[in-house]
């Protein structure tokens, strides 16, 4: 058994779409739950035309992670799909997910790449995912994994506690964490309480629009977030003597191009970023818009705080918001 878990929160231009993708899965055992967490619009009405297909569990706003846990709670499946409510899956993703589980019995958590939908223009892309990238890398490069893309077995999520009902952004990315401090050995970075393994394969469709988020309305904030679970994992990865050159490539990447989206906001912030940067070595760069060529050997010369001053006097910094492809 699958639980395909929804909570939703004034969802209504989307969550016919969302629940109408979770009932045209070709992995027959499902149930679908959907938390309303308290909304104000028709969000509810619409959940509840699907009839039974759907268990409804009405309540009062208390957050999306707080529903995320009452939702684990209610759920019967040994495995869990969350989905938001403004995203939909796509028609085979549990199937091939589940495939995956019946072929490498005690595997703890499946995750696939999804596809980033531009709501203001159609324009869809895949967040790629390799294949010779452990999870730990995947995390680092932060954008490619979602919510959606992941599978769960819920034993897992609740032996490490289920969401944290405080964090107000990254949300999966703390959950991830959790089970990866949990421990981990070193054949193909798996551990004996939770296993990770990658259908390379797109399962999702993540909406960017511009309805009110955490994200989009504190972007700093989230930065901050970021920052924090990056050092947490690194410092992991040290003690367990697994953080190899190309992590400390991914973390150079990340933390520069964090420091770039921080620096008009919060240039303190932008250059604790920047040295944390540089600590794990200075590498050069071909694949981040974020991180130009001449930005780069400019940085070398004159370090990154005096090369952003140069750069603000040229053109204005164009900043994407973290968490998706760039930063």
């Amino acid at each position: 058994m699958v639980s395909i878990l929804i909570p939703a929160f004034n969802a209504g231009p989307w969550i016919r779409q969302c629940v109408e993708s979770a009932l045209a899965q070709t992995y027959a055992a499902t149930e679908i739950l959907v938390v309303d967490d308290g909304s104000t619009d028709d969000t509810l009405e619409i959940v509840r035309s699907f009839g039974s297909r759907v268990r409804v569990i009405p309540g009062a706003h208390a957050g999306g992670n707080a529903a995320r846990n009452r939702l684990l709670e209610l759920s019967s499946g040994e495995w869990l799909q969350y989905l938001d409510a403004d995203d939909y899956l796509l028609p085979g993703k549990i199937a091939a997910q589940m495939e995956c589980a019946a072929k490498n019995p005690g595997l703890d958590l499946i995750y696939s790449p999804v596809i980033l939908r531009e709501e203001a223009t159609g324009s869809e892309h895949l967040l790629e995912m390799s294949e010779e990238a452990d999870l730990p890398l995947h995390f680092i490069r932060w954008g490619q994994l979602n919510t959606n893309g992941f599978l769960w077995r819920r034993a897992s999520v609740l032996k490490v506690g289920g969401w944290k009902e405080d964090q107000p952004a990254c949300q999966e990315h703390e959950l991830l964490l959790r089970m990866i401090e949990a421990g981990m050995i070193e054949a193909g970075m798996r551990e004996a309480g939770h296993r990770f393994q990658l259908v390379n394969r797109p399962g999702a469709v993540y909406r960017f629009h511009h309805a009110p988020s955490v994200s989009r309305q504190n972007p700093l904030r989230t930065v901050q977030l970021q920052a924090g679970l990056l050092s947490r994992l690194e410092e992991y990865l040290k003690r367990q003597k697994a953080l190899t050159p190309v992590h400390r490539k991914a973390l150079y990447i990340t933390r520069m191009q964090a420091a770039r989206t921080a620096w008009k906001t919060d240039p303190a912030l932008a250059k604790t970023l920047a040295a944390q940067a540089k600590s794990t070595g200075a590498w050069w760069v071909s694949s981040s818009p974020a991180l130009p060529l001449n930005f780069q050997i400019l940085t070398r010369f004159v370090g990154f705080e005096a090369s952003e001053r140069l750069a603000a006097r040229r053109r204005p910094m164009v900043v994407t918001e973290p968490g998706n492809a760039g930063i």
